[in-house]
């Protein structure tokens, strides 16, 4: 299976490591924007960015392309959520990944967007 994970799972996951049990057979994606809301909290030092660097090298780091952007454009002209969020719903989208976020709002109302809030 293929599975996106959303900023806020992956800082879930820094601070329990929940994601280390039972994962190993799938593969894991993350947006470049989450890669970047990782990495912009203030006063975020070495060892912060060491951790997020080594969760981030057993991920495949998708950037966003044309297709996705214009895919999130779509999505976002008939509801209201953050660019951020519909770029990362888009890229799930184009993966054919299931979702795995806490933000089960923005979310819930995307056609045919798989997720899995329930962690």
């Amino acid at each position: 299976m293929r599975f996106l994970f959303d900023t806020n799972i992956v800082l879930l996951h820094m601070a329990t490591g929940f994601l280390n049990q039972a994962w190993a057979e799938h593969d894991f994606f993350v947006s470049v924007i989450t890669e970047a809301e990782l990495l912009r909290y203030p006063g975020i030092g070495a060892y912060e960015t060491n951790l997020i660097d080594s969760f981030l090298s057993i991920t495949t780091i998708i950037e966003i392309n044309s297709t996705i952007a214009r895919r999130a454009a779509l999505i976002g002209r008939t509801r209201k959520i953050k660019l951020p969020d519909l770029l990362i719903a888009a890229t799930a989208l184009e993966l054919d990944a299931i979702l795995i976020s806490k933000n089960f709002k923005d979310f819930r109302t995307i056609p045919g967007l798989h997720t899995q809030t329930d962690l």
